[in-house]
């Protein structure tokens, strides 16, 4: 299913899993097992310290013989907790107890854990593990009080076999699920690998599945998708600013280059009126290069330094800036400005605003209005700006948005045709909606432009 670095890579991981399983396993194992061991033998401490502080208490008011009549009374009756005892002279021989002899592990004093033979009830020896404490009496006699270990012998056994099995247990399904895990991960890891061999071969449409799970991988691959998209609009949007301008550039630099060689032809001065339509070409090829600077400064603008901006405080100096000239057009500029704070460049915002205002006075005939208006609504800013001119057809309001896309109509009146693609790159900088409609009832037939901001903090 996956190439050869991919299927050692999914087999590492499959065993990196599993020994994190395989450890974590053997690690709470272990640790259960030395906690159940511990309390198992400070319980057993305790009953078997109570057993031999009783005991010397007799000793102290009976001596020896108190001592040996006790461990022959306490080894008839019947007890919960099964003692052993053990009374014996200096040299280790037997008084009384259960005890075939005085163990050799237990030369000093103290408490000792150890493994011994003693007299079963049928009188027949038999080995069984202890915990005992050894004391020394008067005359160097020796008593030895304990009690059967031999649950925590099989508590041993028992955590080895657990052990054994429930490490065999997780290694087996962690290879299995390390392995399925591995190969998911890895089978993504394909998948933006091909996807990304056919984007550099071409085929910029390409996108990375998404499931319907809304996993981790889901979003990573959600995340790749928008990368790769902005890839493609951004070379779709070179691809289009050089065909523009290359398009734009050759008719004013044709002309002239003609007019020069007019000029050089007729061997005399060149006329003032070539010289007056050279400059207004050099003026359109400055125009062009300016338009192309200003989209490269809008699309260049991070997020990061956005700051609070009242959009409103902005629409306001554009429109004194723009008032003189639309008065000297014959125009009537109206302005319903409500406050609209927004989180932007302030500078980006300002060039959006002067593009809308310079292309509805542009297009607008004398006699016409232009209305510009903010408002909040659901939290979120609306700027409209709207004329009363030809506007623009349904069916090209996608494509004046493109960069250097001037209407046929368009073609003699100056401009470079990059006023509304800064306005769609400024409100795609600024997460907002752009949207280009008709004015409505009262405005003629001309254009009406919203942006829409989204609410503080979600942009």
């Amino acid at each position: 299913m996956f190439r050869g670095p991919f299927h050692s890579a999914a087999l590492r991981g499959a065993l990196w899993i599993t020994l994190i399983a395989l450890l974590a396993t053997g690690a709470a194992l272990t640790v259960q097992y030395v906690q159940t061991t511990r309390l198992l033998q400070e319980r057993a401490r305790a009953l078997v310290d109570d057993e031999t502080t009783s005991l010397i208490a007799r000793y102290r008011y009976d001596g020896l013989a108190g001592v040996e009549a006790a461990i022959v009374r306490q080894q008839t009756l019947p007890r919960l907790n099964e003692f052993f005892y053990l009374l014996a002279a200096p040299d280790g021989t037997p008084i009384a107890g259960n005890l075939l002899g005085w163990p050799a592990d237990v030369a000093v004093a103290g408490f000792h854990s150890f493994s011994t033979e003693v007299v079963n009830t049928r009188g027949l020896p038999t080995r069984r593990w202890v915990d005992a404490r050894a004391v020394r009496l008067g005359g160097d006699f020796r008593l030895l009080v304990g009690s059967f270990a031999d649950e925590r012998a099989s508590l041993r056994a028992r955590y080895l076999a657990s052990l054994f099995w429930s490490l065999l247990v997780t290694g087996v399904l962690g290879l299995a699920l390390g392995w399925w895990y591995s190969q998911r991960a890895l089978r993504f890891v394909d998948d933006v690998s091909d996807v990304g061999q056919r984007i550099l071969a071409g085929r910029l449409s390409e996108r990375v599945p998404v499931s319907d799970r809304g996993d981790e991988y889901d979003r990573l691959a959600a995340t790749i998708n928008g990368c790769f998209a902005e890839i493609e609009r951004l070379i779709g949007s070179l691809r289009a600013t050089t065909d523009g301008m290359a398009h734009d550039l050759k008719t004013p630099l044709t002309r002239i280059k003609a007019r020069l060689e007019l000029a050089e032809l007729g061997g005399g001065d060149v006329p003032a009126e070539a010289i007056a339509q050279s400059r207004r070409d050099l003026d359109t090829l400055l125009d062009l290069i300016d338009g192309a600077l200003g989209l490269a400064r809008a699309e260049a603008t991070a997020t990061a330094g956005f700051a609070a901006v009242a959009l409103d405080a902005v629409v306001a100096d554009a429109i004194e800036l723009y008032r003189p000239l639309a008065e000297d057009a014959g125009l009537a500029l109206n302005a319903e400005l409500a406050p609209a704070p927004v989180l932007g460049a302030r500078s980006l915002l300002a060039q959006m605003v002067a593009n809308l205002l310079d292309n509805a006075i542009k297009f607008t005939p004398a006699g016409g209005t232009v209305r510009v208006a903010t408002a909040v609504a659901d939290g979120r800013v609306r700027l409209t700006v709207a004329d009363s001119g030809p506007g623009i057809p349904e069916d090209e309001r996608a494509a004046v948005l493109a960069r250097f896309h001037r209407l046929e109509r368009d073609s003699g009146l100056p401009g470079s045709g990059v006023g509304l693609s800064v306005v769609a790159v400024a409100a795609r900088v600024h997460g907002a909606a752009l949207t280009l409609g008709d004015a409505g009832p009262g405005q003629g037939t001309g254009l009406c432009v919203e942006v829409v901001f989204p609410p503080p903090g979600t942009g």
